[in-house]
């Protein structure tokens, strides 16, 4: 799994651009993002960008834009798990969610909550996240102008494709929730049966044994007939 603070820096500053209607809250938000940027040539510590999410989110303007409260919430609580100060992090992110007003200032803080559950063992607490995703992020054409993504081949599904995992990894383990990861995966294979979101799919229910080897070897030769590119996708994942 990729760090999470390499996932914050690549995915969160894209969600906070000007593609929402601007408000004086996103301008401060924004201000925000700049200053934590620092992290990277370490001129801010850890602990001064936490202070100064904390300080955003209790702006008055900001807490008059849900959206922008909800960045703020959110970017905080990814700071936290930094910290690993997980239940203050749990309690930010379960403030900004419901704040959330547009899907493209939602989506990276949603895929940083699923894996943060899903490490915390919360696990139908992560299928709900993860079934938000599948269903709602299953194509997010910003991804194509992240260079990671770009460069896997497998953008604009990246989201989707990393909840994909996440049910399988929690349906391994705990067969409760099983019969749920089945069924999305399903449904996600039925809208994407010729893309590397289908392909994902396709591995993930063979290795949760709902799907033969026979049905396997059907179906990923299938798609590769379509896509010969995903050959090399389907041996990746």
């Amino acid at each position: 799994m990729r760090s999470i603070i390499f996932l914050f820096f690549a995915a969160i500053i894209p969600c906070v651009a000007l593609a929402q209607p601007q408000s004086k809250g996103r301008t401060i938000v924004q201000a925000a993002v700049a200053y934590q940027a620092k992290l990277q040539d370490s001129t801010a510590t850890l602990d001064e960008v936490v202070r100064n999410w904390s300080v955003t989110a209790n702006d008055p303007e900001v807490r008059k834009d849900q959206d922008a409260l909800a960045i703020a919430y959110g970017c905080e609580a990814i700071l936290e798990i930094q910290m690993r100060e997980n239940h203050k992090a749990d309690s930010l992110f379960r403030k900004a969610l419901p704040l959330f007003k547009f899907r493209s200032s939602k989506a990276s803080i949603l895929v940083v909550y699923a894996e943060f559950e899903r490490g915390l063992k919360k696990n139908a607490d992560a299928m709900r996240a993860y079934d938000e995703i599948v269903n709602t992020m299953d194509s997010v054409g910003a991804l194509w102008d992240i260079s990671y993504y770009r460069r896997s081949g497998y953008a604009p599904y990246a989201y989707a494709i990393d909840a994909s995992f996440g049910m399988e990894q929690i349906a391994i383990k705990d067969t409760a929730q099983k019969k749920k990861a089945v069924e999305l995966l399903m449904a996600t294979l039925d809208r994407h049966p010729e893309d590397a979101l289908g392909m994902m799919t396709i591995v993930a229910l063979h290795r949760l044994k709902a799907m033969d080897n026979e049905k396997y070897k059907f179906q990923v030769d299938l798609l590769c007939s379509r896509k010969p590119e995903l050959r090399d996708v389907n041996e990746l994942f």
